[in-house]
């Protein structure tokens, strides 16, 4: 809602502040007193086209600033707002536009600066302002969509067919990411199984390298180790005179000098152990010896499995552990992508399966719109007939979407919608943009607004000039239809029918006066005497005429 609007240098405003009222607020005054200035001043806030000739002449910018009332906004504002971390204070928010000379502006929402862009997006939400395009929510068709379903009471199914046809593109785009890796996956597959296969069939062991190594030397080194270890038993052996016969010979004569004189009872211990651990030497070595065997095949055998192995290691890791690491991760990686075929096979039965959900919703929906377009029509074409227009015909126009020759589904449904008008008798039915007349468009805009009054979120409707060209009863009809809507959104109205006047809760009289030797546009709000005079001067131009002010009194008691 709309508290206050504050202006400066702009146009033949100079400065000024105005305060408005929750309901139906009128702006009335002789004509070219700066009524519309006034609007232009709003609209120029909320993000319409910025004109350096719109500052007033001697001035260096012009300024439009607003606060606005954040309790009847929908719960969309908030979260806009939030978003962005944009300031709200007391359920407050301020809108701020400077346009300077230079051709450049400047927006603010609090203290923070904004894009044009970012408060056109803003108002959409806050404001429709009928007479200038760019701020009628009526005038786009996913509002217009919008508002049908309200009306025919499908608003939550028609979020159900918003979130199937969410559920449906998830669905689709894992569909894509699933085929669109098929191909890769293909020979990923291959050759994942071929590194799978190739390591389990080695059957390797983790200590097999090292000990083939040995074995290879060993076998390769045959005829020398066999000549050494002959050698070393020959030198040992006691059967053939070697050192263990010797030390034989010395540990008895250690034996007899000990018995003799016990101080030698240590060299013989020390010679004794000698002894027997050279014996248990030679006895190995005979025994090694003894088992030697040279086997040229094995050395061949041990030769082939080691190059297998560091063939393997050449192509999966540097180390038998690294290689069947490596063989573990591409036989988890190749169930990984058989199941992945698996899952694409169910990605597309939930593709089939959501988007014949979508199908039997949005055909639902459908119906339920084609049967609430004709009352809509009924509805808005007899809230014409009591605005003026009779024999204006109406129409919310259901087309098929299509994509590329074939039916489509969107989030919006099975259909586009469009409201389509005809002010006057033979003349086809066309877009509500279209509509030519500015005083037709807001009495059309009225009508609906007064159908769509529970459904329409914006707080703050502006109609410039519902009533032009319009008298007598359809202007009472007018007036009436304003403060019943009233009763629900804030109104801004400017009029120049005292029977439109007179329903206001707050009535803002706009005129010019000289202020140090300039004209310039000024706004106060009228009340008692004053508000009877006013009234007075737009039942016959002259607020003097007692005729007229009696009539003011009448009509200003009778709606009070």
């Amino acid at each position: 809602m709309l508290e206050s609007l504050a202006v400066r240098d702009y146009a033949l405003i100079d400065r000024l502040e105005v305060s408005f009222g929750p309901q139906l607020n009128v702006l009335s005054g002789e004509t070219g007193a700066g009524k519309s200035i006034i609007i232009g001043a709003l609209g120029l806030l909320l993000g319409s086209r910025a004109s350096t000739a719109d500052i007033r002449s001697g001035a260096a910018s012009a300024e439009v600033s607003a606060v606005v009332c954040l309790s009847r906004a929908p719960a969309e504002v908030r979260a806009w707002l939030e978003e962005r971390e944009l300031p709200v204070e007391e359920e407050r928010v301020i809108l701020r536009r400077v346009v300077r000379r230079n051709g450049r502006s400047s927006g603010f929402i609090g203290a923070v600066p904004v894009q044009t862009a970012q408060l056109a997006a803003l108002g959409q939400w806050l404001f429709d302002l009928h007479g200038q395009h760019e701020h009628q929510s009526l005038l786009r068709e996913d509002q217009q969509r919008r508002l049908l379903d309200h009306f025919a009471g499908q608003r939550p199914l028609a979020r159900e067919v918003a979130a199937a046809h969410a559920a449906l593109a998830a669905a689709r785009a894992r569909l894509r990411e699933l085929e669109q890796g098929a191909a890769d996956r293909g020979r990923q597959v291959e050759l994942l199984r071929h590194a799978a296969q190739e390591i389990a069939a080695a059957h390797l062991q983790p200590a097999e390298e090292q000990d083939l190594e040995r074995e290879q030397r060993r076998l390769a080194a045959f005829e020398r180790i066999s000549t050494t270890a002959r050698q070393v038993y020959e030198r040992t052996a006691e059967a053939r005179g070697g050192v263990v016969a010797t030390l034989r010979g010395v540990l008895e004569d250690l034996q007899e000098l000990a018995a003799l004189d016990a101080s030698f009872d240590g060299c013989r211990q020390q010679v004794e152990t000698s002894f027997y651990e050279l014996e248990d030497a030679a006895e190995g070595v005979r025994r090694y010896w003894n088992s030697l065997h040279y086997d040229a095949g094995r050395l061949a055998a041990v030769g082939e499995r080691l190059e297998l192995i560091r063939g393997l290691q050449r192509k999966y890791g540097d180390s038998v552990a690294a290689v069947l690491a490596h063989g573990d991760r591409a036989q988890a990686e190749l169930e990984r992508l058989e199941r992945a075929r698996e899952t694409a096979a169910g990605a597309a039965r939930e593709v089939e399966r959501r988007s014949a959900g979508l199908a039997r919703c949005a055909a639902r929906l459908s119906e339920q719109r084609r049967r609430a377009a004709g009352r809509l029509r009924e509805a808005v074409q007899a809230a014409l007939a009591d605005l003026g227009m009779p024999q204006a015909r109406f129409a919310a126009a259901l087309r098929p979407r299509t994509e590329q020759g074939t039916p489509a589904i969107t989030a919006g449904g099975a259909e586009s919608v469009a409201f389509l008008i005809a002010a006057n008798a033979g003349e086809p039915l066309k877009p509500l943009r279209s509509t030519a007349s500015g005083g037709e468009l807001s009495r059309v805009m009225l009508a609906l607004k007064s159908v769509f009054a529970d459904g329409d979120p914006v707080a703050t409707l502006v109609f410039d000039e519902v009533d032009a060209g319009i008298g007598g009863a359809v202007a009472a009809a007018v007036g009436d239809k304003l403060a019943r809507l009233a009763q629900r959104r804030q109104l801004l109205c400017i009029t120049h029918l005292a029977t439109v006047a007179v329903r206001a809760a707050t009535h803002l009289r706009v005129f010019k006066q000289e202020r140090e030797g300039r004209t310039v546009t000024a706004v106060a709000a009228v009340s008692g005497r004053r508000r009877v005079a006013e009234v007075a001067r737009m039942l016959s131009g002259d607020d003097s005429v007692e005729v007229s002010l009696r009539h003011a009194a009448e009509l200003l008691a009778r709606r009070g």
